[in-house]
């Protein structure tokens, strides 16, 4: 072929300018490029020009050339037949210019002849694995070879099987097997020898990657052919001895083999079978000689997911009851004491540290998997684990209980041999190991220790002096873990001596015992009982235990030199348990709550803002209850100026939160103050309304709500608020309207007028449902069921006739006209409080009196019974319990606790299906009705016999 100069000088000089590295230069070259880029002749001169010019040249004509051919990767049939014989000419020389080319160069080239393959092999390139395989044999070459061979043999591993690509792989291992064997045979002996160990043990690690990807789809006949040979290669590599200065190299080696033997037991059980306890006792040896340094966590996490897969295998089961000790000893005691970077993480990083220290937050570590296989082998053999879990103990009594990470280690053997069900929440469910060993450890090991720390509190010596920081961390992980195993007549005891570790210099063990403490005293009454939420301590009093806490609590956040979300949740908790008791620190939570308040000035992070203002709603939400307003005073005093402050920076969480907490205080106050009464009047100002201030609205809507209470609402302004934020389509329109129709029933009409006003202008304007609408039509859908559930609430406050009644005053078809439209609406209701609400009210509809015609019931009840049918044959969907106060919080409004339950919902039947079913099994029992509703045109078989089988279990 030939190539012109002009080409090559275009090429020259644009090379040149890029390498000149202003950006002015760099633009001329690559718009010189551009201009020759579509020349047929161009990947040709690239290819030539980068082996004829010097590095810096060549290596950006290399470059480009890579990214040519990742263009050509995407050819279609008619574009790569144009340039099919310049491709087929560089295809007859790039595989020997990467083998002679070194680095930068060799990185392209690599990269040119994945993307080339990508399309080309096997088809338009038959020869290049036999290309390939040429140079296994070269001592000088191998190594690039095989580094390209994994390249182009790590698409088997990730791309789904096909028939084009189980082809590929029968053509690469035809070629190219043979000679893989032989340089695996020549490797060992390389190794054995002692010669170039590093070079060497790198040519090693690709040999098996390629292994693994050439035997990941399925098993070729060479491969099955020399099992035997392939495995023995896995045992010898599996028995290399480390030879200094190059051990992490042989670690990784190992890593490999042991994924190709994992491999071969995951996919291949039936050839692979009478090798597996062989391999077993290999990886039991190699593991043991491991170090705790990542450079081994390659083998280490390897034997851990290979043993999980063998364990559940019948037929390994004798194998596995004899040796149960030594996979236990080698692999999961090894792995469950601390190392070097949990060391270091508890001392510089606490929150991650926790995170994984109670929440089980990592996935993928060597701790992880070993608690995987531990929890694996302890479902299948229950019986020798609590056996050789009893024999460590005893063992560990013996000795005098001395030894640091021994303890830590059967502390950790108990926690996970023992929680196949555990939450954060709840801690240990169930517990498959024997409660012998699990209270054994605690009255024989732990009691006494926890007397030890007792007596130091007691008379003020330090803990932390006799206990590390870390020991007294596992306490508290195994009291936190088996709290609804312990008698819980000495749980308050236990918080109150964890307690005391909140004080600790330590920010770490600090949270730690905050979150133990929290635990401990928030235990459920009956804990596998998920429908009951109810503390075992709300109705056992323990105020003096209490009331110790919040002492420490109080110290250990005052001396804090920024928020911890750990002792908020301690505090508000305690808070929340103590109730009116709280009054005899009135004085004290006061002086807390300022200099929380002025630690939210000094930074800001969400959860624990929410946290401070949970608090103090907590505090005023007792002063409600116990109706003491002394208190509740005392307390606004003390913080109303920084809350103040807080609201006149106009920051939206903070805005929400403070709001809140003066809705509170107007609960407990006879007359609102001249500061609420301001701010009431300030907030009915029509431009705190526009949609930037939207997720304030929420905040508003619940102050006005208080602050209006018992006065004649100001009709005009409120009026023109709801128009703005219904005209924006703002979720808490539906909140507003509920304050005002509950307020007084006059407001009923004038809100009902509003809201449909704007309905029917959404309905005009309504686009036609397509793709690039279904966005808008889905939001427009959720503003639809806001007025659904606007409705439903006027029926519970007010009764079906006033609905009737008022819609009929606003347009007389209106109430039917909406439901007809809004068919899809009653078809899909799932979220369960707003379908309880919904259903409620149309069953109201249609059973209480002739509000509709008879095709507009007959839909109704059809769209009804639609939804009943789709609930039973998918239960699932129906499950979610979201209040009407969450579905308006996308605006970015987060309500405070107490002020949800102090805002009065809507009343909610218990079953509405089984309402439905009593009202219509009444009303079809008249015969007019049954001569003049046709059930069988209405409904489908599997609807019928649903509603037959609902009507006969009322």
């Amino acid at each position: 072929m030939i190539v012109t100069s002009n080409i090559v000088n275009d090429l020259n000089t644009a090379f040149q300018l890029i390498n000149m590295g202003t950006n002015d230069k760099i633009r001329q070259g690559e718009q010189l490029l551009q201009q020759i880029r579509g020349d047929i002749q161009y990947p040709k001169v690239l290819f030539d020009y980068f082996q004829a010019y010097e590095i810096s040249l060549g290596l950006r004509a290399a470059i480009e050339l890579k990214l040519w051919f990742k263009e050509y990767r995407n050819f279609d049939d008619y574009q790569a037949q144009y340039v099919q014989t310049v491709v087929q000419t560089i295809k007859q020389h790039i595989i020997r210019a990467y083998i002679v080319s070194e680095a930068p160069l060799i990185h392209q080239l690599k990269d040119a002849i994945v993307y080339v393959a990508s399309r080309d092999f096997p088809t338009q390139w038959p020869t290049l694995m036999a290309d390939l395989n040429q140079f296994l044999t070269h001592p000088d070459y191998v190594y690039k070879t095989v580094k390209l061979i994994y390249k182009l043999t790590e698409k088997y591993v990730y791309q789904s099987r096909s028939d084009p690509l189980y082809e590929e792989i029968i053509i690469t291992c035809d070629t190219i097997h043979h000679n893989l064997l032989l340089l695996a045979k020549s490797l060992i002996q390389q190794i054995e020898a002692l010669q170039n160990l590093k070079l060497s043990y790198e040519i090693l690690k690709t040999l098996l990657k390629v292994f693994y990807n050439l035997n990941f789809q399925d098993l070729h006949p060479h491969f099955e052919d020399n099992l035997q040979s392939w495995m023995e290669f896995m045992k010898v590599v599996l028995r290399l001895q480390p030879v200094q200065g190059v051990e992490q190299f042989l670690f990784k080696c190992k890593g490999e083999a042991l994924r190709c033997v994992l491999l071969y037991a995951m996919k291949y059980r039936d050839d692979f079978g009478d090798l597996i306890q062989v391999f077993s006792s290999e990886i039991w040896n190699v593991c043991t000689q491991t170090s705790t340094g990542r450079d081994s966590d390659k083998i280490v996490l390897c034997a851990l997911r290979y043993f999980k897969t063998l364990i559940a295998w019948q037929d390994m089961k004798a194998f596995f009851e004899q040796n149960i000790k030594i996979l236990i000893e080698s692999l999961i005691i090894r792995n469950l004491s601390l190392s070097k970077d949990e060391i270091g993480m508890f001392s510089d990083e606490p929150q991650e540290f926790i995170e994984k220290f109670f929440e089980q937050s990592d996935l993928e570590s060597r701790r992880a998997q070993a608690v995987e296989l531990f929890k694996t082998v302890t479902k299948h053999f229950n019986q020798q684990v609590n056996l050789i879990i009893q024999e460590y103990l005893q063992a560990y009594i013996q000795s005098g209980m001395n030894g640091i990470d021994n303890e830590i280690i059967l502390i950790n053997l108990i926690i996970e041999a023992s929680t196949s069900s555990f939450t954060s929440k709840d801690g240990t469910i169930d517990i498959i190991l024997s409660q012998e060993n699990v209270l054994g450890f605690y009255t024989h090991c732990l009691k006494p220790k926890l007397g030890q720390i007792f007596e130091m509190q007691q008379q003020n010596q330090s803990v932390e002096s006799k206990f590390t920081p870390i020991q007294l961390a596992f306490y508290c992980r195994y009291l936190f873990y088996f709290r609804n195993v312990i008698d819980k007549v000495e749980l308050p005891t236990l918080a109150t001596l964890v307690s005391k570790l909140q004080l600790s210099k330590k920010t770490t063990l600090s949270n730690i015992a905050c979150y133990t403490a929290y635990s401990l005293i928030n235990v459920r009454q009956d804990v596998k009982n998920y429908a009951n939420h109810q503390l075992y301590f709300e109705n056992v009093n323990i105020s003096q235990y209490l009331q110790l806490i919040l002492t420490d609590c109080y110290n250990n956040i005052k001396q804090q030199q920024k928020l911890e979300t750990y002792s908020l949740k301690l505090a508000n908790s305690l808070i929340t348990l103590l109730k009116s008791e709280i009054f005899n620190a009135i004085a004290a939570l006061c002086n807390l709550l300022q200099d929380l308040l002025k630690n939210i000035k000094l930074e800001y992070e969400f959860q624990n803002v929410h946290l401070v203002f949970e608090i103090i709603a907590s505090v005023v939400d007792v002063c409600i209850t116990a109706k003491n307003s002394e208190a509740a005073n005392q307390l606004q005093q003390s913080i109303l100026n920084q809350l103040d402050e807080l609201l006149r920076e106009n920051k939206g969480d903070v805005t929400n939160f403070v709001l809140q907490i003066y809705s509170l205080f107007l609960q407990v106050q006879t007359n609102a103050s001249s500061y609420y009464q301001n701010l009431l009047q300030n907030f009915l100002e029509i431009q705190n309304w526009n949609e930037s201030n939207s997720s304030l609205f929420q905040a508003y809507i619940i102050f006005f709500q208080f602050g209006f209470q018992g006065t004649n609402l100001p009709t005009p302004q409120l009026q023109a608020i709801l128009k703005s934020i219904v005209a924006h389509s703002t979720p808490s329109y539906t909140e507003l309207s509920k304050f005002l129709i509950k307020s007084n029933s006059q407001w009923t009409n004038i809100v009902l007028t509003i809201i449909f006003e704007q309905y029917q202008i959404q309905q005009q304007t309504q686009p036609q449902i397509s793709s690039k609408s279904k966005a808008t039509h889905l939001s427009q859908r959720l503003i639809n069921k806001e007025v659904f559930l606007l409705l439903a609430h006027v029926f519970t406050s007010y009764g079906v006739e006033v609905l009737v009644n008022e819609c009929s005053k606003i347009s007389p078809q209106l109430l039917e006209s909406f439901l007809i439209n809004e068919l899809g609406i009653i078809k899909s209701i799932s979220q369960r409080n707003e379908r309880k609400l919904i259903f409620t009210m149309l069953i109201a509809i249609l059973f209480s009196g002739s509000f509709l015609t008879q095709q507009s019931w007959n839909l109704v009840f059809q769209a009804m019974v639609e939804n009943i049918t789709l609930k039973k044959r998918n239960p699932l969907k129906f499950m979610g319990r979201v209040t009407d106060r969450e579905v308006t919080s996308s605006s970015g409004f987060q309500p405070l606790k107490p002020v949800i339950a102090r805002n009065t919902t809507d009343k909610i039947l218990n079953d509405e299906d089984k309402l439905f079913s009593a009202q219509f099994k009444t009303y079809y029992s008249n015969p007019i009705v049954q001569q003049q509703l046709p059930i069988q045109q209405l409904l489908n078989q599997q609807q019928q016999e649903l509603l037959s089988s609902l009507i006969q279990s009322v």
